[in-house]
């Protein structure tokens, strides 16, 4: 199971060749995936957002302008402006982190967790997602967006940790990004994120950033039953080319 997060990856660009190809963002893993290994131990969150009181909707934006951050609930040409309600601010939860500090060393191996943690495990629909990446000085270098939402996941957590879904960058983003690494360094390179969310059922939903090839991911039995399938049939497909 080594390498885990490049064999899903593999397994979902087999399976949805043209659903990958239009989308900015890609959703890597189809279900519910636990992340372990190390470079996890103090886990880079960039945004947390829950829905105030009984309301099943959130958004939150965090953006960098080269002094600070600056938070809303939507984010216009990678200015985060609006509302922060729904935004949560306590220990770290949101805020612009540099590649470097999530360890992230090249465009291919950036990643963003999506861990929603709904009470029972509830669906949620996340209606849109945008990371923004900004120079030291606060400019905005390039977005990055999951074209394909809304998505639901019929799964969630239970509670805030390392279980949830993984989106990485299309081949064309992840050449973009890496230009820049190239001429600032991850040390100058910071990311915000943006994002809403409908049917929500009151827990907080979180998005951190970090390098995929520096952790193992474990997947849910759905997640394993698909990778057999796909398996089997790669199986199936060499033999009948043998026996033609």
């Amino acid at each position: 199971m080594r390498k885990l997060l490049h064999t899903l990856a593999a397994v979902g660009l087999v399976a949805t060749p043209c659903v990958a190809a239009r989308a900015d963002l890609v959703l890597v893993s189809p279900d519910i995936v636990t992340l372990g290994g190390t470079g996890l131990g103090a886990v880079n969150t960039v945004l947390t957002m829950q829905g105030q009181g009984s309301a099943t909707s959130e958004a939150g934006c965090v953006s960098f302008n080269g002094t600070t951050d600056v938070l809303g609930n939507s984010v216009t040409g990678g200015v985060c402006s609006g509302a922060t309600g729904d935004v949560k601010t306590g220990a770290s939860q949101t805020q612009t982190r540099t590649l470097a500090e999530a360890g992230v060393t090249s465009g291919t191996n950036f990643t963003i967790f999506f861990n929603a943690a709904e009470p029972s495990g509830d669906a949620i629909t996340l209606n849109s997602l945008v990371a923004s990446f900004y120079s030291s000085t606060g400019t905005l270098l390039h977005s990055a967006v999951y074209t394909l939402a809304p998505h639901t996941f019929d799964q969630t957590a239970t509670g805030t940790g390392n279980t949830g879904y993984l989106f990485a960058l299309n081949p064309a983003e992840a050449a973009t990004l890496q230009t820049f690494i190239g001429t600032l360094g991850v040390a100058n390179i910071r990311v915000g994120i943006a994002a809403s969310a409908s049917d929500a059922t009151g827990g907080n939903e979180t998005f951190f950033v970090f390098n995929s090839g520096a952790v193992s991911a474990t997947p849910e039995p759905s997640t394993v039953a698909l990778m057999a399938t796909g398996l089997f049939g790669l199986v199936g497909v060499a033999r009948r080319r043998r026996r033609s």
